[in-house]
């Protein structure tokens, strides 16, 4: 049965999806304080180890920011979530999953007042099931859970809804949308595999050698492709996905999925965009490629592997390396899982949740 939404006023602007927005973009265009001329002054305002336990199976991944800089904090750790003032680090609430030698490092995003985390089981290869769990932002209260019969393997939340997608060797692949403030099942689709980035709205789905964008609210379908393609970010404005097949990296206008450049041999799942170019790592490299052509603006080689690029204040933060975004010149080294938001980095590395400001 389809439900009717009540879509939430927006809140205090935060970091409430992993990629900064549903698009997945890595792209907070509001900030300014930290950037090329202050990156290399940055220092630790608080810090905290995040918990341990012995053969748990998830850890440490990026934070999200609920409710703007003065808001909290919340990472993920070995026993489950937690959730820290930002201005201060202090403790304000925790969540454990039941068996956390069992629970998968959670996708989270925040979607008025709830946290909305989904995992799942570890210790199953042929018939893994998922979990996904909405918590009070404020509190860390319980809201809802839903115990699901496929694992989570792709995970979005945009427009009041969460859409998660998954199948193992004893479930048939599924895709099903949650409203986010209670639970409830909005629609679901057999048989389909979903990206885990909205394009305002706008999901791209895969069945068979077929692509389809649905809109999240309803699921209503509004164009189909005969190719795979796999979104792996989409730009601020929506207006274009960033796709993958496997070989290339493509880019697609969002309203009716022509085809508007291809580049061989640049899929990445480590994507970022800000509209004007594309941030793509892999291993140990870094580059940037014209968002109009595919063609590349400039590259970088690495130190060390490169993480999940992030766009902010003229930079670009590579999980290592601080890089220019217009030219890729290295302006300082931040380690870790990292956001930027309001003047400071949040950073996770070995455990430990630090935040840094000039």
């Amino acid at each position: 049965m389809l439900l009717a939404l009540t879509l939430a006023a927006p809140g205090p602007a935060g970091w409430d999806h992993a990629g900064y927005d549903a698009e997945d973009s890595f792209y907070n265009p509001g900030e300014s304080v930290v950037n090329a001329g202050t990156v290399g002054g940055l220092a630790p305002r608080w810090s905290v180890a995040l918990r341990e336990k012995g053969g748990a199976c998830g850890g440490p991944s990026a934070p999200l920011i609920s409710g703007g800089g003065d808001g909290s904090v919340i990472a993920t750790d070995e026993r489950g979530i937690s959730s820290y003032r930002a201005m201060t680090g202090r403790l304000a609430w925790r969540f454990d999953w039941d068996d956390p030698d069992d629970s998968s490092t959670p996708s989270m995003a925040i979607s008025g007042g709830v946290l909305v985390a989904a995992n799942s089981d570890c210790q199953s290869m042929s018939d893994p099931n998922g979990r996904i769990v909405g918590l009070d932002v404020a509190t860390g209260r319980v809201r809802w859970r839903i115990a699901s019969p496929v694992p989570v393997a792709s995970f979005v939340v945009d427009k009041g809804v969460v859409v998660i997608s998954g199948g193992s060797p004893s479930d048939e692949q599924v895709t099903v949308a949650y409203r986010a403030t209670d639970g409830r099942e909005v629609w679901r689709k057999a048989l389909y595999e979903a990206s885990g980035v909205s394009a305002n709205g706008r999901l791209l789905l895969v069945k068979g050698k077929t692509t389809t964008a649905v809109t999240i609210t309803s699921g209503v379908a509004s164009w189909t492709k005969n190719r795979i393609w796999y979104a792996e970010s989409a730009t601020p404005a929506a207006d274009r996905f960033l796709v993958s097949d496997g070989t290339a990296l493509t880019a697609v206008r969002a309203s009716d999925g022509a085809q508007l450049w291809t580049a061989e041999g640049k899929q990445s799942a480590l994507i970022a965009t800000d509209g004007r170019r594309v941030y793509r790592s892999a291993e140990r490299t870094v580059e940037a490629l014209d968002m109009s052509t595919g063609r590349r603006v400039w590259w970088r080689q690495l130190p060390a592997v490169a993480g999940q690029p992030v766009r902010a204040g003229g930079l670009i933060y590579t999980g290592g390396a601080v890089l220019s975004a217009a030219t890729g010149a290295q302006v300082g080294t931040v380690e870790g899982f990292q956001i930027v938001k309001d003047g400071r980095v949040f950073a996770v590395s070995k455990n430990r949740l630090t935040v840094l400001a000039p």
